[in-house]
């Protein structure tokens, strides 16, 4: 029964991982459509990834908590380029594009 227990944490630190990065992807306006057709998604896989194998837990909860911004998390997050990237700000003024709502 303790091999169950095992997946069951596992699987709560997988979920709990993707919750901070939806959060921090919310937080910091990523434009998700840009962020999932980067590369043909694999961007994207490759960030969850890292996210998932990330040993900053606790500094990403408390980057959300206080409400920082992109800099702060720059400091801790090997994902920060790939999110500054796909802002909604960069990704929705390009010639000919309008920004959508």
């Amino acid at each position: 029964m303790q091999s169950g227990q095992r997946q069951w944490s596992q699987a709560e630190r997988v979920w709990r991982q993707f919750e901070f990065m939806d959060l921090v992807m919310e937080r910091i306006e990523v434009d998700r459509l840009v962020a999932a057709r980067k590369c043909g998604g694999k961007a994207i896989a490759d960030a969850r990834n890292a996210c998932l194998g990330c040993s900053f837990q606790s500094e990403c909860r408390d980057w959300l908590e206080r409400g920082s911004d992109l800099a702060g998390l720059a400091e801790f997050c090997s994902n920060a380029g790939f999110f500054r990237e796909c802002r909604l700000s960069i990704a929705s003024v390009r010639p000919g594009r309008r920004k959508r709502r």
